[in-house]
This record gives C-alpha cells, structure tokens and sequence, in this order.
C-alpha cells in the first residue's frame, strides 16, 4: 500500500505514542475520557510541536472543558450536536466520528444526531451548519432563531465549538488522519446510514509497506470503545447504544489529570491574558498585529487560547515553514472561502510581517488561488517550499479538502514532515478565524 494521503506520507516522522505517554500523559488520558480513544492525530500533531500546544489549547478552553461537563456554559448536549452538524457539514468523516461520540457521551440523542430535532436542536444544527459549510451561508434569520432559545453566553460556547471544530476539520481532513477502530465502531451503526463513511481515514499504519518504518515502531493504541461479549443490541458487534454517557465516575476521572493538564497549559499560556484589551495588545506587540475578531468574545478563555495559539504559529523562532510562506497561505485560504475580513487580514499581516513582501506578489497568489485548476499559475519569484505551501494550500483549503496524489508528492518532494504539518496546523487556524468572522459578521454589523 502507497501512501494516499499527507499523514501515509509522513508517517516515519511522526512521534511514538510511547513518547507522547512520556510527555503529555495527562492531556492525552483526558481526551480518552471524553471520547474513548486516544487520537492518531496526536504522533502527526507533535511532529512540529506548537502544533500540538494549539490544539491541546483550544480544545478545552473552546469547549469550557471540564466545567461544561457538569452543567456550566451551555448545555453540553447541544455543544455535541453542535460540534458534530459542523463536521458533517465541512465533509470531515474522521471528525463526524469523534464529535458523534463526543456527542453521546455528553447526551445529545441518537435522533437529533441523525437529523430529527427539537426547535432549540434544529436552531443550533442550523447555526453550526451555516458557519462550517464552505461558502458559508448562515443568515440573520439563524441568528435570530437560536437568540430566541439561548441566552448569548451560550451561544457565545456553541460558537466557539464550532470554531474550535473548524481547526480539527480542516487539520483531519487535509492531513487524511487514520481513523481509528473503536471509533468506528462507536458510530457507523448509527450514521453509516446518514451517508457517513470511513474514506481516507480508513488506512491503517501497519499497511505502509513501500514506507521506511523505523524498526519496532510501537503499535498505536485501538482505545477502549470496543465492546466484550453481547452489545445492548443483541449482537457481538458494538453499538452506540453501548458508548457509555458522562457520569460522576467521568468527571471525577477528568478531574483527576486536570491539575497536571493545567500546568502545562500555563506554561503554554504564560503572559497572555484572558482579558481583551491585554491580549489585543500582546499580540501587537508580538505579531504585529491585534487580530480584532478577539473583541467580539466575552469568555476569557476562549480569547486567552486562540491569542496564544495565534502568537505561537506567528513566531519566526518557532517557525519552520517561515512566516512569509504562512502569509501567503492565509491568504490562499482566505480567497478561496471567500472572506473578504480575512482577506483584508491576511494582506495587512503579510506587509506587517515581512519586509520584503509586495502588493503585486499578493496579486498573483490572490489571483492563483481562486483561478481554475487549467489557469492557474504561481508566481515566479516564490522558493520552492513556499510554492509548495501555496499549491498544498489552494487543494487543502476547501471543505471537505481536494488533496491527491499529485499534491501530496509535490508537497513531499519540497516540505519537510514538520513544514508540511505546520503549513496545516496554520491554515486550520485560519479556518478557526474565519468561522467566527462568519457568525460575529452576520450577527453583529461590526465590520
């Protein structure tokens, strides 16, 4: 089996789960709580480390974890049902899975999640879908019609869930992450009929023969969702009658690895504030630029995550793509979603951050990245790593992404395992951004 997709192809470089173990213990026991299996996107992620800190950031402070699990933020049932209309929404199978599971365990129901809502359900579902879909197409009239049900605190963490899903969306579905078995078996009996299915995510590590594996490479762990014996519906396979909903048993669980989790996530942190006149100003002080969507929030740690993730994928120190690179890249994104704010953003960036850059060179990427396949045409003056990063940037932007073979070569045979996951790991975040422009810009007249 050749390798099919970007994390096939880089699968040698990606980090050992006994090294993650080691690590991150914590972070990664928390996670299995919450879904039941340890992601295959951790080893990929931990390639280019600020990578992996922005996703262990905003996972639980976009989602209000663990607090929303006993009753604070928004109901956590609609948070899942939320977390999951998006993914399907943005054509990510391997998200559709883990945000299903996510989703019964916290106790949204198997109706609403195979499309049959309450008022309240089908107005987050609406809302959620409106934001993720690519062009986005949410209207006055969604936002009118979830105000009716949800004070804007909760609303404000629904939001933030699906932008935090839009971040994993579009880092499982460019990288083609392997889905893992307990997950499947979670969730395809419930929405394998809705159209779900496995896909690229279905390749298996151990298959990658015309791959230089390093020897006695640990195998990955499966997770524990697998059923032994007799499932609750009669049969020996499992079912998702059988993933288990949040208990005391889980919170105390949760609570247990959060003291440590939270170390991290202050040293992670450190000297970014929560509040969002200081964490405007950090961040122009050390990016150059305030990124302004940040005052559209009221939750602390949603603005104090998303400003750190955003001033560690902008440090030149950190970065091995470059930052001229990963300009341009936001801006591919941003015109092929067609963001006008984010467009406007990622010019202004790209003049702030690098010296050099000039208004014809973002002409021409601009205009590569919405030209037709048949048309379009890099611009000459680009190294071969960030013609790379533009081309890989253009097919992975969409959604769901339209990576191939011929893109996953070109950008193997110029990026490194680490530039490649970094080139991701930024334009996940610029859809994190974009998905709330999308909501703030329709709900508020702010821009």
């Amino acid at each position: 089996m050749t390798a099919t997709t970007l994390a096939q192809m880089i699968e040698p470089e990606s980090v050992g789960f006994d090294v993650l173990e080691k690590e991150y213990r914590p972070l990664l026991k928390l996670v299995e709580q919450l879904i039941g299996v340890v992601p295959n996107c951790d080893p990929v992620l931990e390639i280019w480390p600020p990578g992996f800190r922005s996703y262990n950031l905003l996972v639980p402070n976009l989602l209000n974890l663990p607090a929303s699990l006993v009753g604070q933020g928004a109901p956590k049932d609609l948070v899942g049902l939320a977390m999951y209309t998006a993914s399907r929404a943005a054509e990510c199978m391997y998200c559709s899975a883990h945000t299903c599971s996510f989703a019964l365990r916290r106790g949204t129901s198997p109706e609403a999640l195979v499309g049959d809502y309450s008022p309240i359900e089908a107005a987050v579902a609406r809302v959620a879908e409106g934001i993720s879909k690519v062009p986005a197409d949410l209207t006055k009239a969604d936002v009118a019609e979830i105000e009716s049900h949800l004070p804007q605190s909760d609303i404000e963490w629904i939001v933030l869930s699906v932008a935090m899903m839009g971040f994993l969306n579009k880092f499982m579905d460019t990288m083609g992450i392997e889905l893992e078995d307990a997950a499947v078996a979670d969730v395809e009996e419930l929405i394998g009929p809705t159209g779900w299915k496995v896909g690229k995510h279905g390749w298996n590590s151990e298959d990658l023969i015309d791959l230089d594996m390093p020897e006695g490479r640990p195998l990955r762990p499966r997770g524990k969702a697998a059923a032994n014996g007799s499932s609750s519906n009669g049969s020996t396979r499992p079912s998702y009658l059988d993933v288990p909903q949040d208990s005391l048993g889980t919170y105390l669980k949760v609570i247990r690895q959060a003291p440590a989790a939270l170390r991290m996530e202050r040293q992670w942190t450190k000297g970014m504030s929560g509040r969002i006149a200081p964490a405007l100003l950090t961040l122009e002080a050390d990016v150059g630029h305030s990124f302004p969507i940040l005052a559209s929030l009221h939750h602390g740690r949603g603005v104090r995550a998303i400003a750190t993730v955003l001033r560690d994928n902008l440090d030149p120190e950190l970065s091995t793509l470059g930052l001229r690179a990963k300009c341009l890249v936001g801006l591919v994104y941003a015109r092929v979603v067609g963001n006008e704010v984010l467009t406007s953003e990622a010019i202004q960036l790209a003049l702030t951050l690098v010296p050099d850059m000039d208004h014809p060179l973002l002409t021409a990427v601009g205009r590569f990245a919405t030209a037709s396949p048949e048309t379009a045409t890099l611009p000459p003056q680009l190294s071969s790593v960030e013609a790379a990063a533009v081309m890989l940037a253009k097919v992975g932007a969409p959604s769901p992404s339209q990576i191939n073979e011929i893109s996953i070569e070109a950008a193997a045979g110029s990026m490194s395992a680490a530039q490649i996951v970094e080139m991701v790991v930024w334009l996940s975040v610029q859809q994190t951004l974009h998905r709330l422009y999308v909501y703030y810009d329709v709900s508020r007249d702010i821009y």
